[in-house]
């Protein structure tokens, strides 16, 4: 094969790679081990709300006490969670599939942290870091729980309705 066929072989197998490799540097972001994808904690309080502003599902948001404050979870809590995610099962099927966006809220003087779980096409140019992923129904795919670090426990899970 010729230099000049090669090159744009070359350059189409970069962009594969590319789309191959978790973008975990991003200011935000946090690996998750579960699944090939990401998980990215909001720290933005006006991103934050918007999460909390589901239009398919309760969220603390729409609860009268739910939300008095955010604060910002650490690697330690982001961690522990990710390693409790199967305890969502059944009723969330495959949890850790799901892209999550975790925002810490603070509700009746507790620390918690609310998932917001979503399934996006590959080619969406969304950053989840700093955009709110927002979904009117959608089905399964997109979910929401409540995470209480200091107890290991989730509540409050509710999926989106569907299409």
């Amino acid at each position: 094969m010729t230099a000049r066929r090669s090159a744009p072989l070359l350059a189409l197998c970069l962009v594969a790679l590319a789309a191959c490799t978790p973008a975990n540097t991003r200011p935000g972001s946090v690996p998750t081990a579960l699944k090939a994808g990401q998980s990215w904690v909001v720290t933005r309080p006006l991103v934050a709300a918007q999460v909390l502003d589901t239009c398919s599902r309760d969220s603390p948001a729409r609860q009268a006490d739910g939300v008095s404050g955010y604060w910002a979870p650490g690697r330690a809590q982001i961690d522990a969670l990710e390693s409790r995610l199967a305890q969502l099962q059944p009723a969330i099927a495959e949890p850790a599939r799901s892209g999550r966006q975790y925002v810490g809220f603070i509700a009746q003087g507790r620390q918690l942290i609310y998932i917001n779980a979503f399934t996006l096409p590959d080619h969406e140019r969304i950053n989840p870091a700093r955009e709110a992923i927002r979904v009117c129904d959608g089905g399964d795919g997109f979910w929401g729980a409540v995470y209480d670090p200091q107890s290991g426990t989730f509540s409050d899970i509710a999926r989106n309705g569907g299409f």
